[in-house]
């Protein structure tokens, strides 16, 4: 009988996994600017939650997951717009590149036939004492 009595208000206590699993420390964002008639600028905006870092996509192969860019099923490097951080982490035991707050890639590309850029970036995040695992978030742009 006190054991139902003790467990009686769990069964009405909503728990949304699925809800906590879309939350993420990072939220991406992706424009496409024109430079000219055949050149455009993907410009791809991490907003990093405080306390939380994202890693670059330079940092060593020994540490985190770097940041990756594909682009049609093509591994792309994208130009790091923001300051970087590089110091010891003792997560992982290397000297690691790392932004906090914001981070900004930039990568110039020469317009599609289709007039559509597809593709995704993985990312890996950390908080100091635990990190998530790595992450893939798609984008489609429209160049027309």
């Amino acid at each position: 009988m006190y054991i139902l009595i003790f467990l009686f208000p769990y069964f009405f206590t909503s728990i949304d996994v699925p809800e906590f699993q879309k939350s993420t420390p990072v939220l991406w964002s992706f424009e496409i600017n024109k430079i000219n008639n055949s050149e455009f600028e993907i410009l791809a905006t991490a907003t990093i939650e405080k306390g939380w870092i994202l890693y670059s996509q330079f940092t060593d192969d020994n540490g985190p997951v770097p940041t990756q860019f594909v682009i049609d099923e093509q591994v792309v490097r994208f130009e790091e717009k923001t300051t970087s951080m590089k110091e010891f982490d003792p997560l992982f035991e290397v000297e690691v590149i790392k932004f906090k707050d914001k981070a900004i890639f930039s990568k110039i590309i020469k317009k599609s036939a289709t007039g559509k850029v597809n593709g995704y970036v993985t990312f890996m995040t950390c908080d100091g004492a635990k990190c998530l695992p790595p992450t893939d978030v798609n984008f489609n742009l429209d160049i027309n």
